[in-house]
Formats: structure tokens, C-alpha cells, sequence
């Protein structure tokens, strides 16, 4: 891999647009919803006080937009200010929790009064998964953001300057293959309905018994069915969130190939390790991405603020509780093997770098990802086909 130079991409000026030509000082919402300030004072007390989160603010004396983190003045309303939105997510997860648990606890009963063994139960793994996701994680969450909102000063503002630098460029950033994955989803997900969830993966599925080499097309169909509306827009917001952050800081080549190999990786591992088991979904390809950037942002440390790492780590884990309590109806061979294929692929391609720089795309980057895209769209358009034709 060749390097660029030295400078981050999102610490670089431009990133941020031009002020608005009010001039004085104002705030910039994520929506785009401008709110002009006479004073600094005022400034001050529409952050603290907004419905709405601040996302960019401008100066009299700066040309660009620049996060409220930039400016020192800003430290205590934006302290306070964090400390209020982290108590109230504290509290809606505590809420969330409890309703939760008790969810879990009424499946628990009606288990155990119908003899059926609890850690085969449909219901008891679902209401496990939500209590996890929607109550005990969030809660967790909400704990570090009041503990790191506590300790927010003029010190620690520059680390959290980058953050806001580098989710603002994230944000902003020019993608395209990502989009077009999520359409390709969208496609195969319209159809699907009419056909049926059974008829679907009969014709274009993993079927149960493994896969023979006359039908190893569904290694690559597969991913592009799920088995209900919640399982598909599951697996299009990962691909959304890690696609875009793969396509942004590696290039949609590595992201069109490591999608297709961690979906291939994902099918065999099922294939071969749960036979006996029907399996659908796109959920090898989504892990597959996160392994990818697990691997690519440790070897360019540098290219990353570590608090946005850290975020990666904190899905994989809530990604191994899921996978443990729903195992009976999670395709976890495929998570593994997507997330392995993914590691592999970007611990093989990308070498250590101490540069803050994106690595430049290859003729051989390039080779990959264009073998990528036609096996993505190929089996994309293939499975739409079956489907029609059934």
C-alpha cells in the first residue's frame, strides 16, 4: 500500500464548511438548522439550553464552521449540558430495563407452566435480546457518558475535539458503494414478500442439509434474503454504519470485497458447521466488516481517535451477549465466520502504518473490489430472479 502525507483527513481545513454570512456567533443543529447569537453569552446559554444537540458552531474570528468542542469558552455548558442528556438516557434505559426484565421473567413463567426447557424457548431468547439491547446496554452506556461528562474540562476538550472532527467528516463523506449494497438489499427485500419466507429460502436460501456444488450460488444469494422486517433493517444499518466507515477510510474497493468474502466466508462456516439448519441473512457480510475495521484501525492507529475504536469493541461484545442469548435462532457460525474472513482479509492487505494518513487504493485494491461488486450485484440480481420466478 502506498501512503498519502501526514495530516488527517477530517483535521484538515475544509472539512467543516464556511460560516454563514450573518457573522457574529451562532450554532449549526445536525439537521442543518442554523440559530444566530449576538453574543458568546448567548452562545453559551442556547447550548446549554437547545432541545437540540449543537453539532457545528461559527465565530467572528474563524471563516469555517468548528464543533462547540473547539472553543474553551464553551467547556461548561457543554459539561452541563452532557450531564443532562446522560441522566436522561439513565433514565429511559432504567425504564427500559425494567420492562424488559419483566418481559423476560413472563416468558420464564409461561416456559416453565407449559414444561417447555427455558433455554429453548423463542420467546425467552427474544425477551433476553431486548433486555440486553434496549435496557442493559444502553444503561451501561449512559453510566460512562454521565462519568465522562463529570470529568469534562478545558483539558479534555481536545480529544473530544477530534471526536466531533472525525464523526463530522464521517458523517459528511462522499460514499457511493455503500448505498448501492443497501439498494441491492432493498430490492431483494421488496420482492421477497411476495413469495414467502419458505418458498424464498427453498428456491435462493441455505437450505438444511448443506449445500451441494451444483447450488453453491446460494453461498451468495442467501445473504441477500432475511426472515422478517426487523432481521432486514438490522442488517442494513450495520451495513450503513461499518459500510460507510470502511468505504470512507479504506475505499470502496476493500469494502466491496470484504463484503463479498465475509458473505462467502459466512455461508461456508454455516454449510458446514449447522447442516442440519436453514440459515438466511446478511449478517456474515455485516460482520465481516466489523472484523475489517477491528483489524485496519489497530494497524492505523493513528487514523482514528481511540474513543471511536473503542466503539467497534463495545459492538463486538454486545454482538457475542446477542449471539449467546439467542442462540438458538442466531446464525452464529456465520457471524464467526464472516468476522474472522474480515480480520483476515485486512490483517493480509494492509501492513502496519504510523501514518495519520488513508492508505492509496492499488491496481490491485482496485482488481478486488471490482470483483467484488460483480459478485455482489450478480447474486443480488440472481436471487431477485429466483424469487420472480417462483
Amino acid at each position: 500500500m502506498t501512503i498519502d502525507s501526514e495530516q488527517t483527513i477530517w483535521s484538515r481545513p475544509g472539512v467543516f464548511p464556511g460560516k454563514p454570512k450573518k457573522g457574529g456567533y451562532g450554532s449549526v443543529s445536525p439537521r442543518g438548522r442554523q440559530f444566530e447569537c449576538k453574543s458568546l453569552e448567548e452562545l453559551a446559554h442556547h447550548i446549554r439550553h437547545s432541545r437540540q444537540r449543537v453539532e457545528a458552531v461559527w465565530m467572528p474570528e474563524h471563516e469555517e464552521l468548528m464543533p462547540p468542542e473547539a472553543v474553551a469558552e464553551l467547556a461548561e455548558p457543554l459539561r452541563a449540558r452532557l450531564l443532562e442528556q446522560a441522566g436522561l438516557d439513565e433514565s429511559n434505559a432504567r425504564r427500559n430495563t425494567l420492562i424488559f426484565a419483566i418481559l423476560v421473567l413472563w416468558a420464564l413463567y409461561a416456559n416453565l407452566a407449559n414444561g417447555t426447557a427455558p433455554m429453548e424457548s423463542f420467546a425467552v431468547g427474544l425477551a433476553g435480546i431486548l433486555l440486553t439491547v434496549l435496557g442493559l446496554v444502553p444503561w451501561y452506556d449512559a453510566c460512562r457518558e454521565r462519568r465522562s461528562a463529570r470529568a469534562f474540562n478545558e483539558q479534555t476538550m481536545a480529544m473530544e475535539e477530534r471526536e466531533a472532527r472525525f464523526d463530522y467528516w464521517l458523517k459528511h463523506h462522499r460514499i457511493w458503494f455503500t448505498r448501492v449494497l443497501i439498494v441491492l438489499l432493498a430490492g431483494c427485500g421488496i420482492i421477497q414478500p411476495w413469495v414467502g419466507l419458505g418458498t424464498a429460502v427453498e428456491i435462493a436460501g441455505l437450505r438444511a442439509g448443506g449445500v451441494n456444488l451444483a447450488e453453491c450460488y446460494r453461498l451468495l444469494t442467501a445473504p441477500f434474503l432475511h426472515g422478517h422486517p426487523l432481521h432486514w433493517a438490522l442488517n442494513v444499518w450495520g451495513i450503513w454504519y461499518l459500510g460507510r466507515r470502511v468505504e470512507s477510510l479504506a475505499g470502496w474497493c476493500h469494502l466491496s470485497f470484504a463484503m463479498a468474502l465475509s458473505m462467502l466466508a459466512g455461508g461456508l462456516a454455516t454449510s458446514f458447521l449447522m447442516p442440519e439448519k436453514a440459515a438466511i441473512g446478511a449478517s456474515g457480510g455485516v460482520m465481516g466488516l466489523l472484523g475489517f475495521l477491528l483489524v485496519f484501525e489497530t494497524l492505523h492507529q493513528r487514523l482514528v481517535p481511540r474513543s471511536s475504536r473503542r466503539r467497534l469493541l463495545g459492538a463486538l461484545g454486545v454482538t457475542l451477549m446477542v449471539g449467546f442469548i439467542g442462540y438458538q435462532f442466531i446464525d452464529n457460525f456465520a457471524h464467526g465466520g464472516g468476522l474472522l474472513a474480515g480480520m483476515l482479509y485486512a490483517g493480509i492487505v494492509f501492513p502496519h502504518s504510523d501514518s495519520s494518513r488513508r492508505p492509496r487504493a492499488t491496481k490491485r485494491d482496485m482488481a478486488l473490489g471490482v470483483i467484488g461488486i460483480l459478485v455482489l450485484i450478480t447474486s443480488a440480481i440472481w436471487a431477485g430472479l429466483l424469487l420472480l420466478a417462483a
